[in-house]
């Protein structure tokens, strides 16, 4: 099943998952959308796990919009 995650701190009032899983349901797609709070630490453990295809994609919010930046010339997708 594919992974996606939106991903911030704070997150908890993200309405993403609930909009994404809607369509992903009705589409009959194998795969699931959650949120995910994170520190400034994680991000290069999610990045790799995005790199290692663990995690099929990401939506980044704020504080991480700028730092995330960075990490992208790391994946290869």
């Amino acid at each position: 099943m594919k992974k996606f995650l939106v991903i911030g701190n704070p997150v908890d009032h993200s309405l993403s998952p609930l909009l994404h899983n809607y369509w992903i349901k009705n589409s009959n797609i194998q795969a699931i959308y959650e949120k995910q709070k994170l520190e400034q630490s994680d991000l290069k453990n999610l990045i790799f796990q995005v790199q290692e295809k663990k995690i099929q994609g990401i939506n980044v919010t704020v504080p991480f919009k700028k730092s995330v930046i960075p990490y992208l010339d790391e994946l290869t997708l």
